[in-house]
């Protein structure tokens, strides 16, 4: 794989801060993978506390705007900076791939494997209207993460 040409934007700090000071109902993780927490793009260790939460990924309205069960660890966590490669949650599940327009209007989306993520983005991203892509699990439809041009 390339150099990655776009970022992953995952959930920010503060606003997982904020969801789990509202709660969320806690689970325990007792399978690998099972549990994949949205702040730090990794599943969650078997024995590991994670809250379910709804969290909405759009900045604007739009029609596609809604919230989506999302997973993150019960205490702060960072994602691995400067890996430079997509993260393995993402890469061994079967995914959404949705890509959006600068108002926030779905202009294309695929269903994949998630070994096809950066051929999928790098395609979307051909398109000079894509301005970002959220990516969620296709199974249970969860928000994954955000995608945006570098």
């Amino acid at each position: 794989m390339d150099t990655l040409t776009y970022t992953l934007v995952p959930i920010d700090p503060q606003t997982a801060d904020a969801l789990r000071a509202g709660g969320g109902v806690p689970y325990t993780a007792d399978s690998v993978p099972g549990y994949p927490c949205r702040q730090c793009l990794r599943d969650a260790a078997i024995g590991e506390e994670v809250l379910l939460v709804a969290h909405d990924p759009f900045t604007m309205d739009s029609p596609y705007r809604s919230s989506s069960p999302i997973f993150i660890h019960r205490d702060p966590c960072t994602p691995d900076a400067g890996a430079g490669v997509l993260p393995e949650q993402l890469t061994c599940r079967k995914l959404s791939v949705r890509s959006f327009d600068l108002k926030a209007m779905m202009i294309d989306a695929s269903l994949i494997d998630g070994s096809d993520l950066d051929a999928t983005i790098r395609r979307f991203f051909d398109e000079p209207t894509s301005a970002r892509i959220h990516v969620h699990n296709a199974v249970r439809g969860c928000w994954a993460v955000t995608v945006e041009r570098s």
